[in-house]
């Protein structure tokens, strides 16, 4: 069933109407770049969001927004399996309606005509774009303009055993090469146990995501500078042998893993059957979740993701870009609540609140801040770490039938269907044909 723009609206998930939901505090209270005189003031703003607790907070500080410009905002909050069709319905059928909205990077070109680029009003602000590592910024930039600018991001980490790693006085790998022989020997101390958890079914995409890291690693990338397929250059099918040999060379994931989807990977290590695992940070909460986990919090510990030796770390992101509606009637009005979102001290006052427990940073100054490492465990520096030299994926419109084809040739691979040679070399003539025809 397709649901009209005006039903996926009011069954959004509740749109909730900020009144100030807590007091206003020092770090949000001074915001630079800020119309001064408050020449908004009573303006009320519309905004499209995702469900997330991050974005709840945000709502929650609201008061302090108001305090500086006079302006209120409404929040509709959807979740995310209905968040796509909720921004192409705005795209397509709305009426200016919304002023801010957020997408996920994967669809930000697809919903190219939903904002307007804001490159002018961000220099207008004195909004260094620095303050963002380059692999987020690039999400919310469609044909040389900037749409939006970046405000949730997850990022890769290794996950392991720290308790059975003190035990066989093992290190976390920085190295893949390191990895395989780690989990190769934590496979001899622990009978029963698999060295490290992969996903390599079939599934959105689940079966690239810690494979870009071993493309990027061998110096690979997904597409030349014509935008043609280049991931099954010598390099790229390197890193899909390496990646495919932890299953069948190697022996050094669990036995179902090549039909493993991305929770599947995170069930075999909460369950204690895994050692290692490489996945976004967010998980964590998922490891030590007595629902969900058999691991306490003293049984887990992070790393960077590996590279290859002497390359360096790579970390595969997913970005939340906030953008202006192209059709809103309250652009200068919505550019303050964006640059009011965009400071690093509202980020940095949601990851200290005691009362808050989302990770999400994606500005460098709290990524590398002691304060918020000191309460995660370091694990915002060693994201930094994998930030720095990434790469990223570049989303166009065809991405979903591009990713398709890759996730079919990584699953062919794994199973022995067919060679990584042909698997890939395949799956780049299928790439060739849908960007032609794009």
């Amino acid at each position: 069933m397709t649901l009209s723009r005006r039903d996926l609206l009011a069954a959004a998930g509740g749109a909730a109407t900020f009144i100030g939901a807590g007091p206003a505090t020092a770090q949000v209270n001074a915001t630079p770049g800020l119309r001064p005189g408050k020449p908004f003031a009573g303006t009320e703003l519309k905004v499209l969001c995702v469900v997330a607790s991050q974005f709840r907070a945000h709502e929650a500080r609201l008061a302090a927004f108001t305090e500086q410009t006079g302006i209120t905002a409404k929040y509709t909050f959807v979740p995310f399996a209905s968040m796509r069709e909720a921004l192409t319905a705005e795209m397509v059928g709305g009426g200016g309606d919304y002023d801010l909205a957020i997408a996920m990077d994967q669809w930000v070109a697809s919903l190219n005509n939903l904002f307007d680029p804001v490159d002018a009003r961000v220099r207008d602000k004195g909004i260094p774009l620095d303050r963002w590592p380059a692999a987020h910024l690039r999400q919310g930039q469609v044909n040389g303009n900037l749409l939006g600018l970046p405000s949730r991001g997850h990022v890769q980490l290794l996950f392991y055993r720290k308790d059975l790693f003190e035990k066989h006085n093992l290190t976390a790998p920085a190295t893949w090469e390191a990895l395989v022989e780690t989990a190769k020997a934590v496979q001899e101390k622990e009978p029963g146990m698999a060295g490290v958890s992969v996903p390599y079914g079939r599934g959105n995409g689940q079966n690239l995501m810690v494979w870009y890291n071993f493309l990027w690693g061998r110096g690979g990338s997904l597409f030349d500078a014509q935008g043609q397929p280049a991931f099954n250059s010598a390099a790229g099918l390197q890193s899909a042998q390496d990646y495919v040999d932890l299953l069948r060379r190697h022996r050094v994931t669990p036995a179902g893993a090549v039909s493993f989807a991305e929770q599947d990977a995170v069930n075999s290590m909460g369950q204690g059957n895994s050692a290692m695992l490489p996945v976004w940070w967010w998980v964590r909460s998922t490891l030590v979740n007595p629902q969900s986990s058999r691991l306490t919090d003293a049984q887990i510990g992070f790393a960077p993701m590996p590279s290859y030796a002497g390359r360096p770390r790579t970390t595969f992101t997913n970005t939340w870009v906030w953008g202006i509606t192209r059709r809103s009637r309250r652009k200068d009005a919505a550019m303050e609540l964006l640059t009011w979102i965009a400071t690093p001290a509202l980020e940095k006052e949601v990851l200290l609140d005691p009362r808050e427990n989302d990770v999400v940073a994606v500005m460098w100054p709290n990524l590398t801040d002691d304060a918020v490492n000191a309460r995660f465990g370091g694990m915002h520096r060693l994201a930094a770490e994998g930030l720095r030299d990434t790469q990223s994926v570049t989303f166009g419109p065809d991405w979903p039938q591009i990713s398709e084809a890759l996730e079919t040739a990584m699953n062919e691979a794994a199973t022995g269907a067919k060679t990584v040679p042909d698997a890939f070399n395949n799956a780049a003539s299928q790439v060739r044909r849908i960007v032609r025809r794009g």
